[in-house]
């Protein structure tokens, strides 16, 4: 698990490190998907609950999962003061041991591109798979790979404005450097955190980037159809220049 995702990061994950993440769109793309569903959900990756909380909101029936014991913290104190109700457990999506099934799985913000393997991608996808329901659906979103920001991986700091930190009035400055390794098909990247009293933390994050018949070829191994792919959270097609692929699949 990487360290990103420890204690020392997720206070203030919600803030992106620049600020106040913007509204998502993948929030609204999700509500509505599911706006007349009436079966079980289980989100992967539900994290500090960007797309868990507007879900519980519209009564859906849903699983919350994660694989860092931060995260899930505060996802329990957030449902908590909304005053929402939810089964909020620790896993693994390489090794799925629930004994309920599910009618949809989500995986929401990129949890696939923490499987840097093809073997960590296949065992997910074969563990969802065990869970699905007849006639479930898997629906998961990866960044498409974009040559101008690639190039501009320089690995140097980009600067950025201080931030309160969550419940404190102490101010803390977060900058991060990326690179792309287009053999390991890889981003790697890193935070710098510069804290009121001079310390510096530096703390490393990687995702695995994908290309679209790469991802259609592991499903077809699996065993899924290809139901939608989307280029963004609007619907739109998926072209070369699309920020996003919004996978949502089946099994055969």
């Amino acid at each position: 698990m990487e360290k990103i995702y420890s204690k020392k990061f997720v206070a203030f994950y919600d803030y992106g490190g620049y600020g106040p993440i913007p509204k998502r769109k993948d929030i609204a793309f999700y509500t509505n998907y599911f706006r007349s569903f009436k079966g079980k959900i289980l989100e992967i990756g539900a994290g500090t609950g960007g797309i868990t909380i507007p879900l519980l909101k519209r009564g859906l029936n849903l699983t919350a999962l994660d694989i860092s014991p931060a995260m899930i913290e505060i996802l329990r104190a957030k449902i908590k003061k909304e005053g929402l109700s939810a089964r909020v457990i620790r896993g693994d999506m390489r090794k799925l041991n629930l004994k309920n099934k599910f009618d949809a799985v989500i995986i929401t913000f990129r949890p696939f591109q923490h499987l840097y393997s093809v073997v960590d991608q296949m065992s997910a996808l074969m563990s969802i798979k065990k869970i699905l329901k007849k006639g479930g659906i898997l629906i998961f979103d990866v960044f498409n790979p974009n040559w101008k920001y690639i190039s501009k991986g320089n690995w140097r700091w980009q600067k950025s404005n201080a931030i309160t930190l969550p419940n404190t009035r102490r101010k803390i400055k977060a900058e991060r450097r990326n690179r792309y390794d287009m053999a390991e098909q890889m981003m790697h990247e890193e935070w710098r955190f510069v804290y009121p009293n001079g310390k510096t933390e530096i703390i490393p994050l990687k995702m695995r980037f994908f290309f679209r018949f790469e991802i259609e070829h592991l499903l077809n191994l699996i065993g899924f159809k290809v139901k939608n792919l989307y280029g963004d959270f609007d619907k739109s097609k998926f072209k070369t220049n699309s920020p996003e692929m919004i996978w949502i699949v089946k099994p055969v």
